[in-house]
């Protein structure tokens, strides 16, 4: 009589899809560690391209899902749309690009306090400084109302006092 135990067995595990190469998911995932080290112990940066990776659609989708989805969640609107998104992992946002159509052109992970794309550009702000300024001297120039009636009774018309109670 023959019984089960006398049968030889080979198990492969995989959780691959066949005709798929092997998955990028635990290198990324390890690279992001290495990553976030570096920030941790020296506040440098770091960003990881997803695009020039070859990352299968189902393991795009299951490193969102280990990384999950943090507090912050932002859209810029600058040479086509990005969204930064902050994962539950601190130190960890996931930006898309977009291109005119809504289609996706790239995809990165940025390592970091705060991702670039959303700090001000440094050469900017002598401008905006200056804006600032012309804002609030247009502000503090503005004519009371009892001006501009005052004014308008000089230029001939019949203005009469605006009181409130």
């Amino acid at each position: 009589m023959t019984t089960f135990k006398n049968i030889p067995i080979k198990l492969e595990l995989s959780n691959q899809v066949e005709g798929e190469g092997e998955s990028m998911l635990l290198p990324i995932l390890n690279e992001l560690v290495g990553m976030l080290k570096v920030l941790i112990s020296s506040e440098q940066s770091s960003i990881f391209n997803l695009t020039r990776e070859p990352l299968s659609s189902a393991d795009n989708e299951e490193l969102k899902s280990i990384l999950g989805r943090g507090e912050v969640d932002a859209t810029v609107n600058a040479l086509g749309k990005s969204n930064i998104r902050e994962t539950a992992v601190s130190g960890i946002w996931w930006i898309t690009h977009y291109n005119e159509q809504g289609c996706v052109i790239g995809e990165c992970i940025e390592v970091t306090t705060c991702p670039d794309l959303l700090k001000t550009v440094p050469d900017e702000l002598d401008s905006a400084l200056a804006g600032l300024q012309d804002k609030i001297s247009e502000y503090t120039q503005r004519p009371t109302s009892d001006e501009v009636a005052m004014r308008l009774n000089e230029l001939g018309f019949s203005v009469g006092s605006a009181q409130t109670n």
